[in-house]
């Protein structure tokens, strides 16, 4: 983002003063909410209504056209029909506006004719320096400076108080839900905006802004998706997020995707739009969350607790049952709880009935309420057993809140996380608690949640070092690569494909190409027995439909017999299929079967893909992704994520497998990717055999699929 539009963001979040294009008098319609919202909730700038039926509203003088201001505004918010929208931009433009907000709905999202609107007011805005946020969108509201430039009906509420979390929502619907939802709970906003159309400001540009800001410490998005011309900046601004210590939490819409496309690899069927774009978040250090109040919580939490060292988690509570409920959840979810050390627990016995746990969830019983409760935090975040203490407090939160929740504001300001539950609904009690820099939660399941979300952002902020290292120097001829890419067709051929591969240094399988029986027999002898035998055809991708592959051939005779098998079973299965001949390989010694290599996403570009290989690689989905390129921290990541990793470090009497050779490979393939990305679909390796710890890897088949046009 360059300077001038940085600054121009700064007028469009904090304008000196405003102009209200199509302005009512009538403060019930949309149309006259958003001059009633400035002036309730004590915008200190100047207002320049705009509207030629009114003289004044509401005692503010109201002006014709932008032409007849007495001066320029930093900012116009626009809220008239589509066809009148360019006039009064150009207006704009011509007398100098610094940034629009054009509410005016019914543009490039509903006809060709609004999306040429589009692009006449993207060049206005291009040519004049000026920015636009919208079209169709809900408004902005900046609570540190006052000023609510929305006709969301959410600003009917009083004393709305700033927080330090941004709000971007590229819903302009669910703006309002958001904010009204948070507000019952004392959680604020420093800053919201609703993107709209994004036809000129995008998604990333207000993050970049809110991370700059020094009233935010976090930034929270309702995402239905990012447009490509964002994917970069997106990127680059949640790299800014880690240099600043800013989390991003990101509450992703469409995960279900309707008609998922048909792919002729593994890694294109495996690589869904939603997949990718967690793999993204995840590489990111990006804050996925799954629900809409675990939004604003997780980043309210973010934005008022430091990072955990660890993730054992000790639980105090008043209520034995719901403190049970957030452990069994934490721990599905990896977290830890140990029992208190032991001169805790001794300590706490001294003050508490004796029929009181000392255990770890704590359970003070209501007769520990006060005291008793105030004593057990204090050394709960005092215990090296912990690293986070979380604080569940009963009935009383909700009729006592002062007497619930008392103990913990007074505890809060340790170095450790203090956070809250609360067992029953209780408003108020959750407002104080957020007032007091305590975050507050309304269910186990979602206290639970946003835990794991601390622990892994701190995690990730602890690997962060590691990640900045340059990418390793691996040899690869690139010229050669291109060539092979350049001789074959849209499907390598297999033999094609580990040629390839080879040129990156990735170990591949023993292999010869026969077109006779007689070669056929005779390669089999070279290579030494037991062997395979495969089609050879860039028209059967996938050999074992086809019928078209042997195993553990161990004499001439069987090879013979199987050259024979392989191509009658190859005309039956498809008559026109181009046959080059037949591959003799060297039968793979027994491993762990893994499947890597790269699928081409139509919006992030190659993304490396890895898990349990085989035959059912697409029923179980067991697989992590990363996009190119990554470094050996990610790659390491990648192993781990899969709910398989395990077998990878040797289960139930199997040898840990060699990791290092599998990290060794995904980072080749990056290499690869960066070096012929534009080039690819789609690499797969399946299976990669994966030998005991210092034994390596091979790739036992592989299949390369150029784009289309290449």
């Amino acid at each position: 983002m360059t300077i001038q539009r940085m600054k121009n963001l700064e007028a469009f979040f904090n304008p000196a003063s405003v102009a209200v294009i199509g302005v009512s008098s009538d403060m019930t319609k949309f149309t006259g909410r958003t001059l009633k919202y400035l002036i309730k909730h004590g915008y200190p700038g100047r207002i320049y209504p705009i509207n030629p039926k009114y003289q004044e509203i509401s005692g503010i003088p109201c002006f014709g056209s932008v032409r007849d201001l007495p001066e320029v505004p930093d900012m116009a918010f626009v809220q008239i029909p589509a066809r009148l929208t360019l006039d009064a931009v150009r207006q704009c433009a011509e007398r100098g506006v610094r940034a629009v907000l054009l509410h005016t709905a019914g543009m490039g999202e509903t006809s060709e004719e609004g999306k040429r609107a589009e692009q006449e007011l993207l060049a206005l805005a291009h040519a004049s320096g000026m920015v636009i946020c919208g079209p169709n969108s809900g408004g902005m509201v900046n609570l540190v400076d006052r000023v609510v430039l929305t006709p969301v009906v959410a600003m009917e509420l009083d004393d709305l108080k700033p927080g330090k979390v941004g709000l971007v929502s590229q819903s302009g619907g669910m703006t309002g839900a958001l904010i009204t939802r948070a507000y019952s709970r004392g959680i604020g906003f420093s800053h919201v905006v609703s993107t709209g159309n994004e036809m000129d400001l995008k998604c990333s540009d207000y993050v970049r802004f809110m991370l700059e800001d020094p009233h935010t410490s976090a930034v929270a998005i309702f995402m239905e998706g990012l447009r490509d011309t964002d994917i970069q900046p997106f990127l680059k601004a949640a790299r800014t997020a880690m240099e600043k210590g800013k989390p991003i939490v990101v509450l992703k819409v469409g995960k279900a995707e309707v008609g998922r496309k048909a792919a002729a690899s593994h890694t294109g069927a495996l690589t869904g739009s939603d997949e990718v774009y967690s793999a993204m978040f995840r590489q990111m250090g990006v804050v996925r969350v799954h629900a809409l109040e675990e939004l604003f919580e997780t980043a309210s939490m973010f934005s008022k607790t430091p990072l955990p060292a660890g993730d054992r988690v000790g639980v105090l509570t008043t209520t034995g049952g719901g403190a049970l409920l957030l452990a069994d959840e934490g721990g599905f979810l990896g977290l830890k709880f140990p029992s208190p050390k032991a001169d805790t627990a001794r300590t706490e016995a001294l003050g508490l009935p004796s029929f009181a746990s000392t255990a770890n969830p704590l359970d003070v019983t209501m007769s520990g309420v006060g005291d008793g409760f105030r004593k057990s935090l204090r050394l709960f975040l005092e215990d090296e057993n912990f690293d986070i203490v979380v604080a569940v407090v009963g009935t009383s939160a909700q009729f006592y809140p002062e007497l619930g929740v008392r103990p913990v504001l007074e505890a809060a300001g340790s170095d450790r996380p203090l956070l809250a539950y609360l067992n029953p609904l209780a408003d108020e009690a959750a407002r104080l608690l957020e007032a007091g820099g305590v975050p507050a939660f309304r269910t186990p399941e979602s206290c639970a949640h946003a835990l794991r979300a601390l622990v892994h952002h701190a995690r990730f902020v602890g690997k962060h070092a590691q990640r900045k290292r340059a990418l390793p120097g691996l040899s690869a001829d690139t010229d050669k690569a291109r060539g092979i890419l350049g001789s074959a067709g849209q499907h390598l051929t297999e033999n094609q494909s580990k040629q390839l591969l080879s040129l990156y240094g990735i170990p591949v399988i023993q292999e010869k190409v026969a077109h006779t029986t007689r070669e056929a027999a005779e390669q089999a002898e070279v290579l030494g027995f037991p062997v395979a035998l495969k089609v050879l055809s860039p028209s059967i991708l996938h050999k074992s439909e086809a019928g078209a592959i042997r195993l553990n051939l161990s004499s001439c005779v069987e090879v013979r017999k199987s050259y024979g098998e392989i191509l009658e079973a190859v005309r039956s299965h498809d008559p026109e299929a181009e046959i080059q001949g037949v591959l003799v390989q060297k039968m793979a010694q027994e491993g762990l079967e893994v499947i890597a290599g790269i699928s081409r996403d139509p919006q992030f570009g190659p993304v490396l893909v890895f898990g349990l290989g085989g035959i059912l690689v697409e029923v179980l989905r067991d697989v992590s992704m990363r996009l190119a390129p990554i470094g050996p921290t990610d790659a390491e990541e990648m192993l781990d994520e899969i709910r398989s990793a395990a077998l990878l470090r040797g289960f139930r009497g199997l040898p840990a497998a060699d990791r290092g050779a599998i990290v060794d490979v995904l980072l080749r393939l990056s290499q690869l990717a960066g070096d012929l990305g534009d080039e690819i679909e789609a690499v797969d390796i399946n299976p990669l055999m994966v030998y005991p710890e210092g034994e390596g890897a091979v790739a036992v088949d592989a299949l390369v699929i150029k784009r289309k046009g290449e």
